[in-house]
């Protein structure tokens, strides 16, 4: 900074500033250091001027206007020579015009030097500062997004009652739940304590308190799905059975009601996906099952199964590469091999894609769901050495099922792919077959009635072309998400007979539900 102490200094600058070209002596204070003109006093502002005299008399600046003692100067600068000792003092008085004053802007360039030193401020270093504030403000924004937590994005997502949608107007499923709850066996859930896992909205809760259930504790780590919830109870006039907890299961260290770690009855929990483990609830439900429910206790739906078919796919894929190759006037269809990495959600439109029949991939006791146990990894697998290749790195990644298939084709066709479907089953640990009676199923099966979840259609690389009865056998794993563990990420190894085997990879996202 400049030392304004000397006379000569202060000097120049202020010349300096007035032959700014294009810039006058206000506009570089201001832009200099970001100040605006203070309210000045009318010694320091305004001009002295006399009430009469010469209209040619031009108004001195109080720097000119002043002794060196800092009296008013007598020279009047008008004609009429002299005049009575009243008429002199009139003369000599200041009048003040606020209303269109004259400002000195060289003695407000030196109040602004003055000012711009005693608060520290110089360019250099104001520059570096605003360099610091924008790397501050940078680096603010990638710790905060490297810092990230996806389970609180997750939750989040849910907060809007319209993602619930779906899910609530799918006839289907609530039509399941209402039956396999309301048809439940006497003393399954008559008295009972119930935890509704994932609650959303509470539908189950209510269904669960209108079917008998004692007391009912719904779960849900969305606030905005738990304060909806709160209210949606109330109005049903359930509240006095139904208490709704915000958190993540897996973090409760109690539960309303003096409720004990493996004090609960019964656990529900609408936790199926897309593929049906889309969305990673699963884990959220073997942390309640291992913590919560009492030996011999319910979880519903009480067994999953996961079923896959050939698929013939031809419509749907040159449906697709006909939207990719008109863009704009050009052709982007070279994006369709990695827009098949992402199984889509759609219903077959015909009963004649169907290339097999079912098989039976994978299927879960929801009961016997512990966390420790839900996801494996193979033996041989654990002992392989860090500079393995990268084939043999994927193999030593947990996973949840390794599923084997073999099917043979229904007739002469291309196989496009796999469609996969999944079913749910309320038994009530096999109650209702000791009495006869059937259990209530949910599937997605393609030939069933249309449901939200729809299937997962998983389409080659490439075609494979087949014969009637040429037997295709083959593997799929399931794992989960490496980025988001929520995701599922499956791997595909395929062949034919007299065909070259085929490996894919695939990703299903859990905000595809």
């Amino acid at each position: 900074m400049r030392n304004i102490a000397g006379g000569a200094a202060l000097r120049s600058d202020a010349r300096a500033a007035s032959t700014c070209p294009g810039m006058n002596r206000r506009q570089t204070c201001t832009s200099r250091w970001g100040l605006t003109p203070p309210s000045l006093g009318p010694r320091d502002a305004f001009t002295t001027t006399t009430t009469r005299g010469s209209a040619a008399a031009a108004s001195p600046s109080p720097l000119t206007a002043r002794g060196a003692a800092g009296e008013p100067s007598t020279s009047g600068g008008g004609g009429g020579g002299g005049g009575s000792e009243s008429q002199l003092r009139e003369r000599r008085r200041p009048r003040l015009y606020p209303d269109t004053p004259s400002i000195n802007w060289d003695r407000y360039l030196l109040l602004m030097y003055r000012r711009a030193h005693e608060a520290g401020l110089d360019e250099d270093e104001e520059g570096a500062g605003e360099g610091e504030e924008e790397e501050q403000g940078a680096e603010s924004f990638s710790s905060r997004l490297a810092g990230s937590d996806l389970n609180a994005a997750y939750f989040r997502r849910w907060d809007d009652p319209a993602v619930h949608q779906p899910l609530l107007q799918d006839r289907v499923l609530t039509t399941a739940w209402r039956d396999a709850l309301s048809s439940a066996p006497p003393g399954a859930l008559e008295g009972r304590v119930v935890l509704d896992v994932g609650c959303g909205l509470g539908l189950l809760s209510m269904l669960a308190a209108k079917a008998g259930a004692a007391q009912v504790i719904a779960v849900d780590g969305s606030s905005g799905a738990v304060d909806a919830a709160r209210r949606i109870i109330k109005a049903n006039g359930l509240d006095d059975k139904i208490t709704v907890v915000h958190g993540s299961i897996e973090d409760l260290e109690e539960l309303p009601g003096g409720v004990s770690p493996g004090g609960v009855d019964v656990i529900l929990s609408n936790w199926m996906g897309p593929g049906l483990l889309g969305g990673g609830m699963i884990n959220s439900l073997a942390a309640a099952v291992k913590r919560w429910l009492r030996p011999g206790g319910l979880v519903l739906p009480d067994r999953v199964t996961l079923w896959a078919a050939g698929l013939e796919d031809r419509e749907a894929l040159q449906e697709a590469k006909e939207s990719w190759s008109r863009v704009a006037g050009l052709d982007m269809s070279a994006a369709l091999a990695q827009v098949i990495k992402h199984p889509r959600r759609d219903v077959l439109t015909r009963k004649s894609q169907l290339l097999s029949a079912p098989q039976r991939l994978a299927s879960w006791d929801t009961a016997q769901l512990r966390p420790e146990s839900l996801l494996q990894t193979d033996p041989e697998a654990e002992d392989e050495g860090e500079d393995e290749e990268e084939e043999e790195d994927k193999e030593a990644e947990p996973y949840y099922a390794r599923c084997p298939f073999k099917f043979s084709s229904l007739r002469d066709e291309r196989l496009f792919g796999l469609v996969l479907y999944w079913e749910a089953m309320w038994t009530f640990g096999g109650a209702l077959e000791g009495e006869g009676k059937s259990p209530v199923r949910f599937s997605t099966h393609p030939l069933s009635a249309t449901t939200h979840y729809q299937q997962l259609m998983l389409d080659f690389p490439r075609t494979m072309r087949l014969e009637a009865d040429d037997e295709v056998a083959g593997e799929l794993v399931l794992r989960p998400g490496a980025t988001d563990p929520r995701d599922i990420e499956l791997r595909l190894q395929v062949s034919a007979a007299g065909g070259q085997p085929l490996t894919a990879e695939y990703r299903v996202s859990h905000l595809s539900q």
